[in-house]
């Protein structure tokens, strides 16, 4: 206890605190414990005598089981060798996540089976379950390792630094209130990260995927020479196939307000991108279709490809597509655009006499609302394009397409003259009155549909009777919509026995009926599913690894250093505050406890942090008993030192 040696100064708030001299002195009076042994040889352990140190004070009852004998620390006992068995299997639990770790690596490309179930939900459990475990192992690491360094001298700070890291925030705490940024804090902060790490690599150590097997295959593919047996090629063959590809084509149109953008046409073909709207994309010879952004394909029918069954495939095809494009479009009188009898409300002609090459002028000229006339100058182009195809199952897509030379795979100049004289002549008669042939007064019906449709893809369906102004439309959106329409037109008059889809196995079987109806073979790479197997994340295998092999060796030093140490494990406990504490009588003995060995004989006894000088002018803070009026309580006002 502290007596004042200047009974004079009673005021604290008249003197300063340091001219206070306090001195430690001890009561021998009755009831004042001593903490030294008693005099003479120490008690046996089968000592017939007493100890009266053992009690409290005369009028409280004795500490049962106190250790009034002396005895030797670290003494192996039946309880103790328990407590060693149970430590040394709680200090192998982090074998269990090597153990997953392992087996998760064994069942890499394995398939999926009710075993790897069981351990894909056991690992769902390790972010909860290895924090707890990291925690407890590598807290009593450092603790005891702080132990086994105090019983040999050490630093305050070093110790306190072991001891109180018990989580990733006490380890930065230390570093910080400590004011020491040292190597040891460090290193203690990053091993305290694999806590969290090692259980999100568990979490995420394994998964599924798809097992495939790569295969090389063949698929035919519409020949684009097929274009030769069109009903374009002459008056008779245009009006004997006009129920087809009237029917064929009004499909294709009316239906285009769902597959205008689609990578296949309604009946399953492959539709190919118009080549001008992607040809600036690059300066490569391959130019890639974004697919991100809504596609504009040269025609509403696409490419009818044979062979394509399950599986991911790759493959080649060619096909041959017009592209128009406008220089003007505006609005003319009925003698200014020269458009004649109105025996219909749209009409398509050449700019001059003929076609002698490409690019070949074309003029488009429509009926509009004020009884004057759309009138737009047109380019018209042939291109040849090899197009690479990517299928999922039957579902495909073009994704890159280059420009070819037209006069090559047999189709030649003659072949293309007589495309530019006489089948461009059908077309102009036909493709403007596929919807009113040979209706009487075509004028009093309104717009066609291609009209229509041209003026507004997305809502141009029914009889409204009247005519739209196409003069309205820029004429770069005009020429990509005549496009579309004059492709769509013209795949409609040939090869049509093979657009439905339900292509034969023997495919020359349709080349009876029409001798120009043939298929190019093209090699394909082939992707097939074989089932669905395990893959180890080897990322995350390796930091699991990491983590519970540093565990585990903490674990083993920790048990290790735990049982070496020959000083009591007093550190970090409340009931060490009452080893040799003046303030709280104990009976004499009882260093050798342990700190939960000490609390648990100790249990019912108060304590109170208070003022244990409160008669004082300053008082002192200490851990005292809470009963008998020798504590007093703290106050904001009081000084204390």
């Amino acid at each position: 206890m502290y007596k004042q040696l200047n009974p004079g100064v009673r005021d604290v708030h008249h003197e300063q605190s340091d001219n206070i001299e306090l001195n430690q002195y001890a009561y021998n009076g009755p009831g004042q414990n001593q903490y030294s042994p008693p005099p003479g040889p120490p008690p046996g352990l089968h000592s017939e005598h007493g100890d009266s140190k053992a009690n409290f004070e005369s009028n409280q009852p004795p500490v049962k089981h106190w250790p009034i004998h002396t005895q030797q620390v670290a003494h192996l006992t039946p309880l103790r060798t328990f407590i060693i068995f149970f430590d040394a299997i709680l200090a192998s639990t982090p074998l269990m996540f090597i153990v997953l770790a392992l087996i998760a690596a064994r069942l890499d490309g394995k398939d999926v089976s009710s075993y790897g179930l069981h351990l894909h939900q056991t690992l769902l459990l390790s972010p909860t379950v290895f924090p707890i475990i990291f925690a407890a192992l590598m807290g009593r690491c450092f603790k005891h390792l702080g132990l086994f360094f105090a019983e040999r001298g050490i630093t305050l700070g070093r110790l306190e630094q072991l001891v109180g890291c018990t989580s990733l925030f006490s380890a930065l705490e230390r570093q910080i209130a400590l004011r020491s940024w040292s190597v040891l804090g460090l290193l203690m902060t990053l091993i305290w990260l694999l806590s969290p790490l090692g259980g999100q690599s568990a979490l995420r150590l394994l998964d599924t995927e798809e097992k495939t097997g790569q295969s090389n295959g063949n698929f035919n593919y519409l020949n684009p020479l097929a274009m030769q047996g069109s009903f374009l090629e002459g008056a008779s063959s245009a009006n004997s196939g006009r129920s087809t590809y009237t029917s064929l084509f009004l499909a294709a149109l009316l239906s285009s307000t769902k597959y205008q953008t689609t990578p296949m046409d309604l009946w399953g073909n492959v539709k190919m991108p118009a080549y001008s709207s992607i040809a600036n994309t690059t300066t490569e010879d391959w130019k890639p279709v974004d697919h991100t952004q809504n596609v504009t394909y040269a025609s509403l029918i696409g490419i009818p490809v044979a062979g394509v069954n399950q599986g991911n495939s790759t493959f080649n095809l060619k096909a041959r597509q017009w592209d128009i494009t406008c220089n003007s479009n505006k609005e003319e009188s009925r003698e200014e655009s020269k458009f004649g009898n109105l025996t219909a409300t749209w009409k398509l002609n050449y700019t001059s006499s003929r076609c002698g090459g490409y690019p070949c002028g074309i003029i488009s000229k429509s009926l509009d609302s004020t009884e004057n006339f759309s009138v737009a100058t047109c380019q018209l182009t042939y291109d040849y394009v090899e197009a690479q195809i990517a299928c999922n199952g039957t579902s495909c897509q073009a994704n890159s397409l280059r420009k070819l030379d037209l006069l090559t795979d047999g189709y030649t100049n003659d072949t293309d003259a007589f495309t530019r004289s006489v089948m461009f002549s059908n077309t102009f008669s036909l493709l403007p009155t596929v919807d009113n042939f040979d209706v009487a007064d075509a004028g009093a019906r309104g717009s066609t549909n291609m009209e229509k449709w041209i003026f507004d893809p997305w809502n141009f369906i029914g009889a409204t009777y009247d005519n739209v102004d196409l003069y309205k439309l820029d004429p770069s959106v005009l020429g990509e919509r005549l496009t579309m329409i004059w492709n769509s037109f013209w795949q409609s008059t040939y090869a049509t026995t093979a657009l439905g889809g339900n292509l034969p196995k023997n495919l020359t079987s349709l080349s009876d009926s029409d001798f120009s109806l043939t298929f190019n073979g093209t090699a394909a790479q082939i992707t097939t599913f074989e089932g669905t197997i395990y893959k180890t994340n080897w990322k995350w295998f390796v930091l699991l690894l990491i983590s519970s092999v540093v565990l585990q060796i903490a674990a083993y030093a920790g048990l290790v250093l735990k049982y070496i140490t020959l000083a009591p494990d007093i550190i970090g406990y409340a009931s060490s505050l009452t080893l040799l504490n003046p303030y709280v009588p104990t009976p004499t003995g009882g260093t050798t406890l342990h700190g939960l060995e000490r609390a648990a004989l100790l249990y019912n006894l108060k304590v109170r942090i208070g003022d244990v000088c409160p008669g004082e002018p300053v008082g002192a803070i200490a851990v005292a008993k809470a009963d008998g009026g020798l504590v007093g309580k703290l106050e904001r006002r009081r000084w204390y030192i």
